[in-house]
């Protein structure tokens, strides 16, 4: 999977993108880059509602390239350097979006399937303290 990026593309639209092929993963942007196995400050988050332009104060056009066998932390430092805004990756965990900090070097793939067991089990947690034995009724 790729995502062409310009100076008029919307965070917004990246984040509906990636998430589109990764659905327990989702992009957020910073102000500021963070180290390998670092957690991005919530106070440097971006507003997606802002185009790449409006942030870089500049023309650019780019492809990047997120395929499921790419490292998390190559992604991110693709990001940063290449278009010069820094990410941070959260998955989801147990119904809450958690950053991926320590995991950065999963693979995109390894880091989704996880997220999607993690939600399995909030799922099924659910039903289990719904569910209902013949005995309890």
């Amino acid at each position: 999977m790729h995502i062409d990026i310009n100076d008029k593309t919307v965070l917004k639209e990246i984040q509906k993108t990636f998430s589109a092929y990764y659905p327990f993963l989702l992009m957020k942007f910073y102000k500021k880059p963070h180290n390998k196995f670092e957690e991005s400050r919530k106070a440097e988050e971006l507003d997606i509602e802002k185009t790449v332009g409006d942030i870089l104060k500049k023309q650019i056009a780019i492809k990047i390239e997120m395929l499921p066998t790419e490292r998390v932390s190559n992604l991110e430092n693709e990001f940063q350097h290449k278009i010069g805004i820094p990410i941070q990756l959260l998955k989801l965990e147990n119904g809450i979006w958690r950053q991926t900090s320590g995991l950065d070097n999963l693979t995109l793939k390894d880091l989704n399937i996880m997220g999607r067991n993690s939600s399995d089990d909030f799922v099924m947690e659910d039903v289990d303290d719904d569910f209902e034995t013949e005995e309890e009724i």
